[in-house]
């Protein structure tokens, strides 16, 4: 009897959630045909090329993409290149140089001969676009090798530097303004659990301000950088040999195409993206997405093909590219190709053993300057894997004759982990490629699945022995069955995305009432009042808008009454939520009229523009702007850098200064207005933006 009480709760658990865009039987069949094990054989195969573009390995990743995904039938697979040369930019982006090392070894010479250091060993040892050298000189400790102050009195031209600093500082003020050769880092991360551990390191930016170059630079563990540490520091003389062959220059991105045609090929497709780069100086965790989005093109394809699943309406389009210069580069050659995609799973790095690497399983959102359905469909599906592989007492049947492990209905792979599955839903968060398409100006809803932390991240332990087969098959399934809700939803099964929509609108919503609550009970000033009202109007406007998105994703007409009356519902729900206000909003002040300029995006410049990565903005703004410290003047970079990347997201030509203020502090945290008008007046001098007189507002 337990046994079949038991089995009722499952059917009817496991149809709660997932049934509500996805038919169960659709999603046991994508279920039962994802393999983990797949996954990590596509991994293991990729990883032993060195890949991270522009590179020879990066090529033969490319041709090994397109090899799989031919044999597996998809449709119109290719592979397109974009030029990369470490000195072009594409909108706001410095393309980076081809690199390519092929053998690089740090050796003591004296006063006895040791080997510190051996790419053939473990490619992390040497960092990127490390040069050709073949030198012995002196070793010295530099400390962090970052202040001027550890340099005084040096002998520093003609050494090597061991260091703990960034790469990147310690590279400018040891080589290119003290002339050292070269470079030693050791790694202080987690140096007392993990003292072996080796980091990955890569100099940003490759050339210094008067077009100094690279010379070179080993990495090795905290264990080994302290025993040199403290012979230096008991007077031995130390000197080192390094030898690398390495090649670097002009080269290519390459980007790998294919996908599985809809029945409608007018309609914009769905894409599942994955980047390509595993680190050729080490470290493989970015090819474990790709792993993955692999297994999802080869069980979506193979179940349409046998028609266990029906061809959906819209095109599944697959792409693999290098880490965000794949998708710059690609809307950079195609700007009138992000109309034909409807929304976008960015599948980073998701298949590690969660036990060894510490890794939690991440939704992250898209931003709030993006409202879209896309979040909610994929949350459904996660939160069902969740929910089905989280060991729970009330599931164990302790009481009874078979006691079990205390899962509803577990995903496992056989030769994977049978752990629960820690798993997290966020707002919108990055880096990866799912930032640059949600940017306004390229445009695409775009939703992220990765694992953070990963301790092994960029170390020599960042490779397939660490990967779980369980997980890499949890995280096919959830991007499989998301892209495939997605790309079947017709005006039938609109009913269902609302309701799955609405019930996750709601928690928001009572969430953020809660919040503006505790805002008016606490507050202090009028701006801190208008704030809190304000911030409830612009979250319910916000889910108004997300759900007003379901009409891209069954059609335009299809369901509008539908849609209608639930819009409907939601603005007397919000009307109802500010009387229950502990404040009359009649006795709330107006915002300050500071910040009435419209600023309007010049389409020219496209894609993020980065304050805090020298490749992804920092060197162009460097560059228009004449400043290296030009952040410095800016208060608004002193909160991070989504707050500027939201702020330039939420400019339409429309909305002024003080209304982008509002809509941004909503997202983080209430920010002066001054702040604002600060940032944008600097990305008006650079040309980012243009301002103008307030014509008419939000």
């Amino acid at each position: 009897m337990k046994k079949m009480q038991l089995l009722t709760i499952l059917l009817l658990v496991g149809s709660a959630t997932q049934a509500q865009v996805l038919s169960p039987e659709a999603y046991r069949t994508i279920r039962a045909s994802a393999s983990g094990q797949r996954a990590l054989g596509d991994f293991w195969n990729l990883t032993q090329f060195s890949g991270f573009a522009p590179s020879a390995g990066a090529d033969q990743i490319a041709n090994y993409l397109l090899l799989e995904t031919s044999r597996l039938g998809l449709a119109n697979a290719n592979i397109e290149r974009f030029p990369s040369d470490g000195k072009t930019y594409v909108w706001a982006f410095r393309t980076e140089p081809y690199w390519e090392a092929h053998r690089a070894e740090l050796w003591l010479e004296k006063p006895h001969r040791d080997l510190l250091a051996s790419f053939s060993a473990h490619r992390v040892s040497l960092a990127r676009l490390s040069r050709n050298a073949n030198v012995s000189a002196a070793l010295i400790d530099v400390v962090t090798g970052t202040r001027e102050e550890e340099y005084a009195g040096r002998q520093v031209e003609g050494t090597v530097v061991l260091a703990t600093g960034p790469l990147s500082q310690v590279l400018r003020k040891a080589v290119w303004e003290h002339k050292a050769l070269g470079v030693v880092i050791f790694r202080e991360t987690d140096a007392a659990d993990y003292p072996d551990l080796v980091g990955f390191q890569e100099p940003k930016p490759w050339e210094g301000p008067h077009g100094e170059q690279t010379t070179f630079a080993f990495s090795l563990s905290n264990r080994v950088g302290e025993s040199l540490r403290q012979r230096l520091a008991d007077g031995e003389h130390l000197v080192v040999h390094a030898d690398v062959e390495a090649d670097i220059g002009r080269g290519e991105y390459p980007e790998v195409r294919a996908e599985i045609p809809g029945l409608d090929p007018r309609l914009p497709a769905v894409l599942v993206y994955a980047h390509t780069n595993d680190r050729n100086a080490g470290g493989g965790n970015n090819l474990t997405g790709v792993g993955c989005t692999l297994e999802v093109a080869r069980v979506l394809n193979g179940l349409i093909q046998s028609q266990k699943l029906a061809r959906p309406r819209r095109t599944i389009r697959f792409m693999w590219g290098p880490e965000h210069f794949g998708i710059i580069s690609h809307f950079h050659a195609h700007p009138d190709d992000a109309q034909h995609i409807l929304a976008m799973i960015n599948v980073d790095m998701i298949g590690y053993d969660q036990q060894r690497t510490k890794a939690v399983a991440h939704l992250f959102r898209a931003p709030y300057s993006h409202p879209t359905f896309l979040d909610d469909v994929v949350q459904s599906f996660m939160e069902e894997m969740g929910t089905n592989n989280t060991i729970s007492i009330r599931y164990a049947d302790l009481l009874g004759s078979h006691p079990a492990e205390g899962f509803l209905d577990p995903t496992f792979d056989p030769l994977g982990s049978r752990t629960d599955y820690r798993y997290n839903i966020e707002r919108f968060w990055g880096p990866s490629d799912h930032e640059d398409a949600d940017e306004a100006s390229i445009g695409i809803p775009a939703i992220l699945l990765g694992d953070f932390p990963d301790v092994f991240l960029g170390t020599q332990q960042d490779t397939p022995q660490v990967a779980d087969p369980t997980q890499m098959r949890r995280g096919a399934v959830i991007a499989a069955a998301s892209a495939f809700a997605i790309a079947s939803a017709t005006a039938a099964e609109l009913p269902a995305f609302v309701d799955n929509a609405v019930a996750k609108a709601k928690t928001r919503l009572a969430q953020s009432e809660l919040r503006v609550r505790s805002m008016l009970r606490a507050s202090g000033s009028a701006q801190s009042s208008y704030d809190a009202l304000q911030f409830l109007h612009l979250d319910y406007a916000r889910e108004a808008e997300a759900l007003q998105s379901l009409s891209d994703l069954v059609g335009t007409n299809a369901g509008r009454g539908e849609l209608a009356k639930v819009l409907a519902t939601l603005r007397e729900e919000e009307k109802i939520a500010e009387q229950r206000l502990p404040v009359s909003p009649r006795d709330i002040v107006a915002s300050t009229n500071a910040g009435r300029e419209v600023p309007e995006r010049d389409m020219a410049i496209r894609g993020p523009v980065n304050f805090y990565r020298p490749e992804y903005g920092r060197w162009w703004l460097t560059d228009k702007s004449g400043d290296e410290g030009f952040d410095s003047k800016i208060p608004l970079a002193r909160r991070g850098h989504y707050v500027m990347y939201e702020a330039l997201n939420f400019v339409n030509g429309k909305r002024t200064v003080s209304e982008i203020r509002d809509l941004v502090s909503d997202e983080f945290e209430p920010i002066p207005v001054e702040e604002f008008s600060n940032y944008f007046g600097f990305l008006a001098s650079v040309g980012v933006v243009k301002m103008k007189v307030e014509v008419h507002s939000r």
